[in-house]
């Protein structure tokens, strides 16, 4: 009936197939528009770094030319060459790199088993004591600055690695963040273990740690890029050129007399390249968290 109304109407009927054509070409116009916003997105996000690269990469008589140049007319390699003599930067980065690792090391031996204490484990004051933890991320690391000093400096640990790693030895962030993971993992996993005869220290490494992979990582990314952005903390606890970090070394490429640009910008490269390479190979451990966690919500 509705048909035959429509064309004694003069209105053609609307198939089925037609209906599902124009929907796939909606779809398909919404597809191509959210790719086109996502790389222009992409390219804003991704520009400083981009024009830090070809910046490292220009003569320093380039970099004061106007119009500015997107792409160098000539390539100075040398550029990168020049990083190693204007300071002990090969230093500076082992400093950074050793802290970095030593960091991450003992963010998750501390961590993993505080984590699951507060996941799994029953004590009393368990709740008092995790609100301490969660109460201790409120604190802005500028105030500790200075009582850490004085601290250090009564044990004599100022300009030395002591003072740069050991103040970090223990994340709170890194507890919590484990401690929401562990909750997530099935307890009948747990209840297995026990009956097979495993404590809980066995459960906690070769049952809830290895299924944790994913939050370990981003555990450890995060980490990694707190201790290797870190300026101001370094700068106060080391004095001597040789254990400064790479971050603090950065500052010093600059001088009264003005900045070598170019140089700057190469000393920053090799100073991105590590989190950019980390942040790589634990792509997919944070495409995994992320899509636990909304399972998990």
């Amino acid at each position: 009936m509705t048909a035959t109304r429509e064309l004694a109407l003069g209105v053609r009927p609307v198939t089925r197939a037609a209906a599902t054509s124009r929907a796939r070409s909606r779809e398909r116009m919404l597809r191509g528009a959210s790719t086109v916003l996502k790389l222009l997105v992409a390219l804003v996000m991704l520009f400083p770094l981009i024009w830090m690269v070809l910046t490292a990469l220009e003569p320093t008589s380039a970099v004061a030319a106007w119009p500015p140049r997107i792409i160098p007319s000539h390539w100075e390699w040398g550029n990168v060459l020049q990083v190693e003599k204007a300071g002990p930067f090969a230093r500076w980065y082992l400093n950074s790199l050793i802290v970095a690792v030593a960091t991450i090391a003992g963010d998750l031996v501390v961590g993993i088993p505080a984590a699951y204490a507060f996941a799994r484990m029953k004590f009393p004051g368990r709740n008092a004591l995790f609100l301490v933890v969660l109460g201790s991320l409120m604190i802005p690391g500028e105030v500790l600055l200075v009582p850490l000093f004085v601290m250090l400096s009564g044990w004599g640990w100022v300009d030395s690695y002591q003072a740069l790693i050991v103040p970090f030895l223990a994340n709170a962030f890194v507890i919590f963040l484990l401690k929401q993971f562990f909750e997530g993992i099935p307890a009948e996993l747990e209840e297995a273990a026990v009956l097979d005869g495993c404590g809980p220290v066995r459960i906690m490494w070769n049952v809830v740690v290895p299924l944790s992979r994913p939050a370990l990582a981003v555990a450890a990314f995060m980490t990694f890029i707190s201790s290797w952005n870190s300026y101001l903390y370094p700068l106060i606890v080391t004095r001597s050129p040789s254990m400064r970090t790479v971050t603090v070394g950065l500052s010093l490429f600059k001088s009264e007399n003005g900045t070598d640009w170019p140089l700057l910008m190469s000393a920053a490269t090799l100073v991105a390249l590590p989190a950019i390479i980390v942040f790589l190979l634990i792509e997919r451990h944070l495409k995994n968290t992320m899509a636990l966690s909304g399972m998990k919500g």
